[in-house]
């Protein structure tokens, strides 16, 4: 997710490049660059957190992947009955 807000974030300002030009001496030119800028601070603010969580969330899959493994292991021993057992 943070490498596509990083992606997503730079395709927004190519898709806005040379639009100030088109727009010139019109009032929706300030607000779209409102709207642009606005985008793409939340990007950037959506990335950071990403970067931010990223030390947690491999952390949290780490633990669920040793508690997976522990359960399995605790398991093994328990019989569970199949077709073969049935026919007994």
């Amino acid at each position: 997710m943070r490498t596509r807000a990083g992606t997503s974030r730079s395709v927004l300002g190519r898709g806005h490049e040379g639009v100030e030009a088109g727009v010139a001496g019109l009032s929706s030119g300030a607000a779209l660059k409102s709207v642009l800028t606005s985008w793409e601070e939340r990007l950037q603010a959506v990335r950071d957190e990403c970067e931010q969580l990223k030390g947690l969330l491999l952390t949290v899959a780490k633990e669920m992947g040793e508690s997976e493994t522990a359960v399995k292991s605790s398991l093994k021993g328990v019989h569970v009955p199949d077709r073969a057992d049935e026919k007994r």
